[in-house]
């Protein structure tokens, strides 16, 4: 841990001598470097748990404004789909379209809090009721087609006792865009979704009630640096695994383990993983890449940065892992993907730790 000392040095404020101490009480406190990482950090994950909640609501209202629409044109059930006017047909497929942005808008506002493994308990806790994946075996089909095959009138309390599987982001998209759901023209299934919606937004509720404290005040500077590292070493090697699974072997694929393979966004999903990872790492000029560059590592951080731009950059215009996989084109530009963030990772992992003095914490994925 000799590397750890001689870093931590730098952050040491200098001594002041008494006169100057007099004065303190009218000068501004000077925040070390690594405290102001903490506290930008923080603030960052805080907000990001309350975009979550805020798009929840959004998207549980269009769900229930979906169904409402669709009571209306079951009201008079003699009056065919063809004698509806032109009007009330445009008004569904409108109101069908917004409740997908706004699925595909909870689920990107999803990719910053997703594969946590630091920070509150209360929220980390609620990560598979909000999201099942993977699921390699089409576990959440089979349990919504089971869910929805009872007769009952399912409550938000009621989904909340049941398995993760029909409680989030995966339930819903299931509902809207599997071709076995008849969201579309059964009042039960709306009736369930509008009740899963609504539960989603209680799971959001508390993870956005559980970032209203930092959960890292206490950590030392050495603790926190290393929480910070882990932090995003975590939230990285979770989004790797959401490109290596369905590249599974060379030239044997497995797409329906993409995430999102339904709604077809799971490239776009990982797109926002990404920079959710980019936004932590500078933390508005005060994160790892600042650190980084306080101890004279100029090099690292520029490679950091780089990375960065050379994977969102060069990030494809396709959002479906699925259809990508298709074709050797698609199954190679989803590889070099990988490799681009593989080295992300390296530098993370490998470079960054090192330089810093500290230890990768324990990730809960690994060997999964």
């Amino acid at each position: 841990m000799k590397r750890w000392s001689r870093w931590g040095l730098a952050f040491v404020l200098p001594v002041v001598s008494g006169c100057q101490a007099m004065s303190s009480s009218i000068n501004p406190v000077i925040t070390s470097p690594v405290i102001a990482s903490k506290n930008a950090v923080y603030h960052i994950q805080k907000q990001s748990s309350v975009t979550f909640l805020q798009r929840t609501q959004v998207l549980s209202d269009a769900i229930a404004d979906y169904c409402a629409l669709q009571e209306n044109n079951t009201s008079d059930v003699a009056q065919s789909e063809e004698r509806r006017s032109e009007v009330e047909k445009q008004l569904k497929i409108d109101k069908r379209a917004s409740l997908e942005k706004k699925w595909s808008a909870t689920m990107a506002s999803w990719m910053a809090l997703q594969g946590q493994e630091r920070g509150p308990q209360q929220a980390l806790d609620q990560s598979w009721n909000i999201q099942f994946w993977p699921d390699k075996k089409n576990t959440l089909g089979r349990k919504m087609q089971a869910l929805l095959s009872e007769p009952k009138a399912w409550s938000a309390q009621d989904i909340s006792e049941q398995s993760v599987t029909v409680q989030g982001l995966g339930a819903i998209e299931w509902l809207v865009y599997d071709q076995s759901s008849d969201f579309s023209s059964n009042h039960d299934t709306c009736q369930t979704a509008i009740s899963i919606g609504e539960n989603l937004v209680n799971n959001a509720s508390s993870i956005e009630q559980a970032w209203q404290e930092n959960p890292w005040t206490d950590l030392s500077e050495q603790a926190w640096v290393s929480e910070y590292v882990s932090l995003m070493s975590n939230q990285l090697d979770y989004t790797m695994k959401k490109l290596s699974r369905p590249l599974a072997k060379i030239g044997h694929p497995k797409p329906y383990f993409a995430e999102s393979w339904r709604a077809k966004q799971s490239l776009s999903n990982i797109q926002y993983n990404v920079l959710a990872l980019q936004e932590i790492y500078f933390a508005d000029g005060t994160g790892l890449d600042h650190l980084l560059r306080s101890q004279g590592k100029y090099q690292l951080a520029d490679n950091m940065s780089k990375q960065f731009t050379n994977i969102l950059s060069a990030w494809p215009e396709q959002s479906s892992l699925f259809d990508a996989l298709q074709s050797r084109e698609g199954y190679s530009m989803t590889l070099a993907q990988y490799n681009k963030l593989e080295y992300l990772k390296y530098l993370l992992d490998e470079n960054v730790a090192l330089e810093l003095g500290i230890v990768i914490g324990f990730n809960a994925t690994d060997g999964d």
